[in-house]
């Protein structure tokens, strides 16, 4: 791994400027903690890492985006926070929620902020684009390439994936010399997801689920007289609406 590193910051030495993706979770502190480890503040005459804010994090997510910033900034990396429409605005102008096979959330609230952002600092497209995606996350990413040329997702940047090898084990003691500690969940940066998972939906507080409850029903019912809401009955054993989809999940 070390090898394989030294080699792709030899390669990438004629790239003037690094945009790490971050969300801040896990695998982002993993990421930043581990460029800097690797010299990438000497390869680089920029490294910046852009955060991408969906209006729909965790009431405690900002705490920690704060934390994560000043950390990259003491590592002498930029920060970058960038807004967007926000999730609730998004699902008003779309009427409706973001769920699967019309999950616009992710190209809404990230891809397209961070693509129009990135044109203002980096408009030809010359920037390398760092991402903490692991193999070991799951089978749909345990194939993931390291590095992709003209990435479309990227607006036609190079992307690179540094972490793709690292296991659990080596990413959480990189986390930890990060000054953080593992985090026992997900990414907060959109909470809940329109794909979590029981487990997931169990950290839902009980101010949480009126804020949901109360946007839910503002949003009134689809053409076919159902209520709009943030999940799928059939998908949460038949429940209706985020309260009954907090039961069920515990």
């Amino acid at each position: 791994a070390g090898d394989a590193a030294r080699g792709w910051l030899a390669l990438l030495e004629v790239c003037i400027m690094l945009i790490a993706s971050v969300s801040w979770g896990n695998d982002s502190i993993a990421l930043v903690q581990w460029l800097h480890e690797h010299g990438a503040i000497a390869q680089f005459d920029r490294v910046i890492c852009a955060y991408a804010d969906t209006g729909w994090a965790a009431k405690e997510w900002p705490a920690r985006v704060t934390a994560a910033e000043e950390m990259a900034r003491g590592l002498g990396f930029e920060v970058a926070h960038i807004e967007s429409i926000g999730f609730v605005p998004l699902a008003r102008l779309r009427k409706g929620f973001p769920r699967n096979g019309m999950q616009f959330c992710t190209t809404e609230l990230k891809i397209k902020p961070i693509r129009s952002w990135m044109l203002t600092v980096d408009p030809g497209c010359e920037a390398t684009i760092a991402c903490g995606i692991r193999r070991e996350e799951s089978n749909h990413r345990s194939q993931w390439p390291e590095h992709v040329e003209n990435s479309e997702q990227h607006g036609g940047r190079d992307a690179w994936y540094p972490l793709v090898r690292v296991q659990e084990e080596e990413r959480n003691a990189l986390i930890r010399r990060a000054g953080f500690e593992p985090l026992p969940h997900r990414s907060k940066e959109c909470f809940p997801c329109v794909n979590a998972n029981r487990r997931d939906l169990r950290l839902l507080s009980d101010e949480r689920v009126s804020e949901i409850e109360a946007l839910e029903t503002s949003m009134g019912f689809t053409g076919k007289g159902k209520p709009r809401t943030l999940f799928r009955p059939y998908r949460h054993g038949g429940a209706v609406g985020i309260r009954e989809v907090a039961r069920w999940a515990s």
